[in-house]
């Protein structure tokens, strides 16, 4: 094997390498060039994605309680929801009264004129309401009394204004509604306003205000009973229709007085009156009717 040196930094002449050198050379076979073993590329196994559960679906229960556009087909004498029987326990754990009930309204809610005619010798249960008399017996004392919430003139935004209020019973600032609830504590109360509700107001006000009014006796464990009005005195029975609304959102109970004065002449209105009174025929019913609804709220609320 023929060596060939390289001087590296020779002073002298680099030897050239002659013909018969060559001849060795390219008669050499080069050994081959060894190729790098590629490392082994490392297999990723991916593991599948998971089946997706199936997405559950949940049907919402149906609410069945009447349309409050509706309104003038609900029934006269309301039936009693979960709400309401929360309502009125919450209030009995807190100290209301079960044998006591109380109103809320305008001179058309004096005892003289609603329900005070139960606690009187004069009224009459005929064979086919006698059943009626266990509701009288189980709040007597009620149906006379004139609620301190009760006024000539009362309307939804005085019921809530201290300036109205009983200045020898009520505390300082104490609205009649409040005050009534604190003296008297019924475990429920019938709210009978509107009448006297103007014409030319809006009755989305006067929604604003009932709203408050049923807010604070809810808050006293007391439960609200509403009633439609047999007058359209705002021409458009707006006053009715929220009143319902209120009733619906709050799912508390609605006497249906509307519907019941359908079955008088005139609605049971006194057209000597400006069609805003009622005719005696629509006070009885409207005092019945009223009886009714509280022998239905006994019978659903009072734990036997």
């Amino acid at each position: 094997m023929i060596v060939l040196l390289a001087a590296c930094g020779s002073n002298g002449p680099v030897p050239r390498a002659t013909a018969a050198q060559l001849a060795v050379l390219a008669s050499l076979t080069p050994s081959p060039r060894l190729s790098p073993t590629p490392e082994p590329t490392s297999t990723i196994t991916l593991t599948p994605s998971l089946t997706p559960l199936p997405t559950q679906t949940y049907t919402p229960t149906p609410d069945t309680r009447p349309d409050p556009q509706l309104w003038g087909g609900w029934p006269i004498v309301p039936t009693v929801s979960g709400v309401a029987q929360e309502i009125y326990q919450r209030g009995l754990a807190n100290g209301n009264d079960p044998h006591i009930f109380s109103v809320i309204g305008d001179c058309q809610s004096e005892p003289n004129v609603f329900l005070g005619y139960y606690e009187t010798q004069w009224y009459v249960l005929s064979d086919k309401y006698k059943y009626l008399q266990d509701t009288i017996d189980y709040f007597k004392g009620s149906f006379s009394r004139k609620s301190l919430a009760v006024r000539d003139g009362m309307s939804a935004p005085t019921a809530l204004s201290s300036l109205w209020a009983d200045k020898n019973s009520c505390e300082p600032d104490e609205s009649p509604v409040a005050c009534e609830l604190r003296v008297r504590k019924p475990s429920i109360i019938f709210i009978n306003l509107g009448t006297n509700w103007r014409p030319d107001a809006s009755p989305k006000a006067y929604e604003k205000y009932l709203r408050q009014i049923v807010d604070l006796v809810i808050a006293n464990g007391t439960l609200p009973v509403l009633s439609t009005k047999a007058d359209n005195v705002e021409g458009n029975n707006g006053i009715n229709l929220v009143t319902a609304q209120v009733a619906h959102d709050y799912d508390i109970p609605l006497l249906n007085f509307w519907l019941a004065a359908n079955s008088l002449p005139n609605h049971g209105l006194d057209e000597a009156r400006k069609n805003i009174y009622l005719t005696p025929e629509g006070w009885d019913l409207r005092n019945f009717t009223a009886l009714e609804t509280l022998d239905a709220l006994r019978k659903a609320l009072v734990v036997k």
